[in-house]
């Protein structure tokens, strides 16, 4: 079997290397979201900004922010 594009076939470490990737992705945005949820559970599209548009102080809005980013991009892109 060829990879795609490749010349070279796919071996048993390529798909195990593969899955631990995929692993570190999902552990990576597990952890983003238990961190909204932390965050007096803002998730993905709860508002930053109170009822009068100021930004909210009863959550950490970098944070927020930054965990939102995280889940959207590719993980990996914008580690800390």
């Amino acid at each position: 079997m060829a990879q795609p594009g490749g010349s070279r076939p796919i071996t048993i470490s390529d798909v195990q290397q593969l899955v631990r990737r995929k692993d570190e992705v999902e552990a990576q945005i597990k952890a983003c979201y238990e961190l909204l949820e932390g965050q007096k559970g803002v998730g993905m599209e709860e508002p930053l900004v109170d009822a009068e548009g100021f930004p909210r102080d009863d959550i950490d809005l970098y944070q927020v922010r930054t965990a939102r980013h995280n889940i959207i991009c590719e993980p990996g892109s914008a580690r800390g």
